[in-house]
């Protein structure tokens, strides 16, 4: 902090003096505000889509990289942080606002560091997998109930492990079995999302659905029990095998229920 009486120095006389509001907690907030717009821009531009060109391997490869320096950057500006919040709650000067922005910026760059780290465990999965079988996988399936009745998201990643990791092209179709008054009844969860009921396959390393991996939102009809979800996948080019996966809903919304509140935890 700067010697009081540096204030004084060079003063006017009295009829000219003018009073200048010294504010360090609205220009922390401003530093504070300005370094986390930075930090998400930074995360957010390396995001990768679903699809890779020729050079996947390579790109994966740097994302990683990018995402392991990112997280130590966190890191650092979250420690840096941490040390001027107890400043700041040691200075009877700096408002209680100045040092609450303080700790939403560190839970913000804690939640950033977070999604970073899933984002590096699934790019490190896809390039050294445990399971070194080769052949199409469905890598993952994540089901969740929606906030109305009979609403639920899903989202996919179809990945393959090959000695080349040969160029795929292919569809998949996704469709729920279950129960409607008392019949046996197959839907697709597709066309249920309002998309077209066969998608798309074209990848060489992995291929997410949606392409952001965020979820797609669907409605069951009305008196529709649920049951099992089969996954089809058939290749038309690149690969000798498809596959079908079919798995249980109820496991599915479980699992995935604990995931969700193992994560908000």
């Amino acid at each position: 902090m700067p010697d009081p009486l540096s204030v004084f120095q060079g003063v006017k006389p009295p009829g000219s003096m003018k009073v200048v509001r010294h504010d360090p907690g609205r220009e922390l907030k401003i530093r504070l505000f300005v370094l986390l717009a930075f930090v998400l821009a930074s995360a957010l531009s390396y995001y990768l889509g679903g699809r890779f060109s020729d050079t996947e391997a390579a790109i994966l490869r740097q994302e990683n990289s990018e995402l392991r320096n990112q997280l130590q950057s966190l890191a650092g500006v979250e420690e840096s942080l941490r040390q001027e919040l107890v400043i700041l709650e040691r200075t009877s000067k700096v408002d209680r606002e100045a040092a609450n922005s303080v700790r939403t910026v560190i839970r913000d760059l804690e939640d950033e560091k977070a999604l970073l780290s899933k984002d590096l465990a699934f790019y490190k999965s896809i390039l050294a997998p445990e399971d070194t079988a080769e052949g199409i996988k469905l890598y993952a399936f994540d089901l969740l109930k929606g906030e109305e009745e009979n609403q639920y998201r899903f989202r996919m990643v179809v990945s393959q492990v090959a000695r080349d990791n040969p160029f795929l092209k292919g569809t998949l179709n996704v469709s729920v079995r279950g129960v409607k008054d008392n019949k046996k009844a197959s839907l697709s969860l597709m066309e249920l999302a309002g998309l077209e009921k066969s998608q798309a396959l074209e990848f060489r390393y992995f291929q997410a659905f949606p392409e952001n991996r965020d979820y797609i939102d669907l409605t069951l009809p009305d008196g529709f029990k649920p049951e099992k979800v089969t996954v089809s996948i058939k290749v038309k080019s690149g690969a000798v095998r498809s596959l079908t996966s079919v798995l249980d809903w109820q496991e599915e919304l479980d699992a995935d229920i604990k995931n969700e509140l193992t994560d908000s935890g």
